[in-house]
């Protein structure tokens, strides 16, 4: 029999999960490392590279999304295509660590609910090989569009003191060239360990946030590349 405080921890993470469905791993883990803060817990290192693993693939899946519907809904129809297949490719893989396409659940306190599955390392070299390729197709389909930059340039426009104002972080504030990552300026998983830049524009536009978001996306390859070794080794 669970008390109510109990019940309350144990379902902190099912709860948080739903929160973004777009970046689920990212509450889940923010959460757990407030828990493991204040009890003061240390979890193995094999659980932190597979946190970190996992978010980053996350924000692949979640610039995947923002590329495909902000590309339907201005007129290019391709790119809701686009992202949603190299979305689903990556969703398949979270399907198979964590038995969910979205919501896992998976990052709890004290580490991950699991370890990841025979097969894993496979499938994460095939997603790095095959996604820089996909992610290409995308910046030829936008990048250099005329109609995508007609209607993203100049448009939206938010300065750094506007920013500050309004408390904006992420790609918005770095689109108004403010290097600020708080896995640079206050790291977590290990995050200080790792070889990766943040990119940044000065344009304070949508066209210079959309360039942030695809920039990001190469240097979570760049992440998920160094951390995925972890998967052929249970030490």
């Amino acid at each position: 029999e669970k008390t109510g405080e109990q019940l309350t921890y144990l379902q902190g993470p099912t709860n948080v999960t739903r929160m973004d469905y777009a970046s689920p791993f990212f509450n889940e883990l923010v959460f757990s490392m407030a828990v493991e803060q204040l009890l003061g817990l240390e979890i193995p290192p094999r659980a932190t590279w597979i946190r970190m693993l996992l978010s980053e693939l996350n924000r692949l899946t979640s610039h995947f999304l923002f590329l495909a519907t902000n590309g339907m809904d201005l007129g290019s129809t391709s790119m809701m295509i686009y992202g949603w297949r190299e979305r689903e490719v990556v969703l398949r893989f979270f399907q198979k660590v964590t038995g969910l396409r979205m919501n896992h659940a998976y990052i709890r306190p004290g580490g991950v609910a699991q370890d990841l599955p025979d097969g894993s390392l496979e499938m994460i070299i095939s997603l790095l090989d095959e996604l820089p390729d996909q992610l290409g197709e995308v910046e030829a389909l936008l990048t250099d569009n005329y109609i995508w930059k007609a209607r993203t340039q100049g448009v939206g426009y938010l300065d750094l003191a506007g920013c500050m104002a309004l408390g904006v972080t992420g790609p918005c504030l770095r689109s108004t060239g403010l290097p600020h990552d708080l896995r640079r300026s206050a790291p977590y998983c290990g995050y200080e360990t790792y070889e990766f830049d943040v990119p940044t524009v000065d344009t304070c536009d949508s066209y210079g946030r959309y360039l942030i978001r695809v920039a990001e996306m190469h240097q979570s390859l760049r992440i998920a590349r160094q951390c995925h070794v972890v998967v052929d080794h249970r030490d």
